[in-house]
């Protein structure tokens, strides 16, 4: 996987830092306000708990189709357009190359939140540790955030592997980028202003999981798993009958 071409990628680092303001900004900081007058410690995981609700915040969900695809949305169409395609596929044969590209794409929109919530995790930490009363974290928050940055990757790597499905189908950057945002955007509002009850088609209860999707959300862990790797599937279907026809 050229891994190496993500972290010396501008635009990997500009989709993290994307990624990290949106989580300052989606963050309640009227609830961090001390007592003036009798000053509380805060409880412990405080820090925690505030990163987990940022990430759930309307900020964070808006600007998850945008960071996702950043990276590698356009990636085929960048080699295509500098003449360096057919450069790749002198040193590797087209199997390799469009396996190369399907992992890395659909990790890529995974590796820029884990970026940022990584930086998320270390800032509230530096800000409040200090603040807070004990240091015994509960397991149910760690487990809790943990399960929001899950969710948060697998929608992420799903919207990735798309917009790279929709750049080599289409040939132009914008669809690429632009499409996912578009039906990720019309799920949202199908569901919040028409079909309120199908809250499977709604990204943001993805994230949020705020519905009953059985026993310990397995159904919801299903879903994802089937929708990323869905979407990686495609984008390698697509990929290899692109560069089949036009290599």
């Amino acid at each position: 996987m050229d891994l190496k071409r993500i972290l010396t990628d501008k635009k990997f680092y500009f989709a993290v830092l994307l990624a990290f303001a949106a989580i300052l900004i989606g963050t309640s900081w009227a609830d961090l306000k001390p007592d003036a007058e009798a000053p509380a410690p805060f409880s412990c995981g405080t820090f925690l708990l505030t990163l987990e609700k940022a990430l759930q915040s309307r900020t964070v969900l808006f600007l998850i189709p945008i960071t996702a695809v950043l990276p590698c949305g356009d990636l085929y169409l960048r080699e295509q357009q500098r003449h360096f395609l057919r450069f790749l596929l002198l040193r590797r044969t087209k199997k390799e190359y469009c396996r190369d590209r399907i992992f890395t794409t659909a990790l890529s929109g995974a590796m820029v939140w884990l970026a940022a919530v990584f930086l998320g995790v270390l800032f509230f930490f530096l800000l409040l540790y200090s603040r807070e009363a004990l240091w015994n974290y509960p397991k149910e928050t760690v487990l809790k955030l943990l399960c929001t940055v899950g969710r948060i990757c697998l929608v992420s790597s799903a919207l990735a592997s798309l917009s790279a499905c929709f750049g080599v189908l289409s040939g132009s950057v914008y669809l690429a980028l632009g499409l996912p945002f578009i039906l990720y955007s019309f799920g949202m509002i199908l569901r919040e202003r028409y079909l309120n009850v199908l809250f499977c088609i709604d990204p943001a209860e993805w994230i949020r999981a705020e519905q009953n999707w059985g026993s310990g959300g397995r159904s919801l862990w299903l879903f994802l798993l089937l929708l990323a790797l869905s979407a990686a599937l495609l984008h390698q279907m697509i990929l290899e009958i692109r560069i089949g026809t036009e290599v």
